[in-house]
């Protein structure tokens, strides 16, 4: 089954921006095309909006530093964790960052910005 793709949100300079939220899917896990984006400047925010606890997976891709593994966030109230994940560690060989909620019945969003 097809992964929720998140949405990238580019940050405009000096400007109000508004984050695009892509809501929690523990059914298809998630995604992030950073075929096209510098991951130096990616930050990816995990929001959870209740007090459920749950655990979330940045998977290892298929760069030099894969080696170092799996990324497990786990929270147990709402609130927000920001990342910035390292290319060589996150991203797949097709341009993909995979993150995966092994928990279910929390709720909340994911953003990505650049």
């Amino acid at each position: 089954m097809a992964r929720s793709a998140v949405t990238i949100t580019e940050l405009t300079q000096n400007a109000d921006n508004t984050l695009t939220a892509d809501a929690f899917d523990s059914t298809n896990n998630h995604s992030i095309d950073v075929s096209d984006v510098s991951c130096v400047d990616l930050k990816v925010i995990i929001e959870t909006l209740d007090t459920v606890a749950a655990q979330f997976d940045i998977k290892a891709g298929d760069g030099q530093a894969a080696d170092q593994g799996d990324l497990t966030i786990s929270t147990v109230a709402a609130g927000k964790h920001t990342l910035s994940l390292d290319s060589a560690r996150f991203k797949d060989n097709d341009g993909l960052i995979l993150i995966d909620i092994t928990s279910t019945g929390a709720t909340g969003n994911i953003y990505a910005l650049v």
